[in-house]
């Protein structure tokens, strides 16, 4: 099952493959807003707790990309425990430095942009070729690709993303039609930082038929154990960080503050450490 953006609030529903993106004058900033219906308040899109350790920040606009597309077929192989990928791409180079990646002092990859490939919610690969074999889980599986920055910032772009649902031998626990549901992907932070390839970490995630703003879905992101709420899908710089081992919880959660009902939208404690360098 391929499944494709469901714009809250809107009357079209993005349901192919092959839909375009926005025509070539809009920027990514302003397609980011209408995707996610996130209306920046006063304060900015986020909420830190009174005695916060670190700053979150949006992260200033980044180099735009229009009109790019992403589709996949899955094809699983007789051993029942690996399948074949094989993605289209367009509007889009993979391997190729994003051109703003010196100036955006943050991570980034030597080996250039890349496709984010995140199945049943684990953490993400980074894939540098559009074909590949990987393994999977028995029975279902839910993917997520979509197209990365080689500083691995995603392009929040209505068709530089796909969801494939497909099936294994076997069973499993992972829940699938999720375009019932209001979905969030985790994405970053992940890994190991070096201070010296700069000194903020880029906090990242991917919606999928979800909306933020300050008064309906927001996202908390709880970072080593305070938490910030996010009312506009966009990317954020945690500032601030110290050295050593670091934690960061994504949910998405009503206006009340309740985690939203969705396979996928509590991401559980992940771990991240910043070195030296």
């Amino acid at each position: 099952m391929d499944i494709r953006p469901t714009l809250i609030g809107l009357s079209a529903l993005l349901t192919a493959c092959g839909n375009p993106g926005p025509t070539g004058n809009q920027d990514e900033t302003r397609t980011d807003t209408v995707l996610a219906r996130g209306s920046t308040p006063s304060t900015g899109p986020v909420v830190a707790p009174p005695d916060a350790r670190v700053q979150v920040v949006e992260a200033p606009p980044a180099q735009a990309y229009h009109q790019t597309s992403l589709a996949v077929d899955v094809a699983p192989l007789s051993n029942q425990n690996e399948a074949r990928f094989d993605f289209s791409v367009s509007g889009f180079e993979l391997k190729q430095q994003t051109p703003d990646a010196p100036e955006r002092g943050c991570a980034n990859s030597p080996d250039g942009q890349h496709i984010h490939f995140i199945l049943n919610n684990e953490p993400y690969l980074a894939k540098y070729e559009p074909s590949f074999t990987e393994k999977v889980e028995p029975g279902h599986n839910v993917l997520l690709a979509f197209l990365s920055r080689s500083y691995h910032e995603s392009v929040k772009d209505p068709s530089a993303f796909v969801v494939k649902e497909f099936d294994m031998p076997g069973n499993s626990d992972v829940r699938g039609n999720i375009d019932r549901y209001a979905n969030l992907f985790y994405s970053r932070p992940k890994g190991d930082y070096k201070k010296s390839d700069g000194e903020r970490v880029l906090l990242d995630f991917y919606l999928v038929n979800a909306a933020l703003s300050p008064e309906g879905l927001r996202v908390r992101a709880t970072i080593d154990g305070q938490s910030f709420l996010l009312t506009k899908w966009a990317p954020y710089f945690i500032e601030g960080l110290e050295l050593g081992e670091h934690t960061v919880r994504l949910e998405l959660v009503d206006r009340d503050g309740h985690v939203v009902p969705g396979p996928f939208n509590d991401s559980g404690p992940r771990t991240f450490h910043l070195t030296e360098g």
